[in-house]
């Protein structure tokens, strides 16, 4: 394992956030967005699979 830490240049606080995402027969579905990622990646002209709780 490797450890390692990034600081930004003037010292103040800041963060990072990654999303989880499926790829299914039907498109990406994004699991950590409570839409499927559905709105962004429409702007992005992405289609998207079904919610599969929808």
């Amino acid at each position: 394992m490797v450890d390692w830490t990034v600081i930004t240049t003037d010292g103040s606080w800041s963060s990072h956030g990654e999303h989880s995402v499926a790829l299914t027969e039907s498109g990406p579905l994004v699991l950590t967005m409570p839409d499927g990622g559905k709105a962004k990646l429409a702007e992005l002209g992405v289609a998207t699979a079904p919610d599969p709780l929808g």
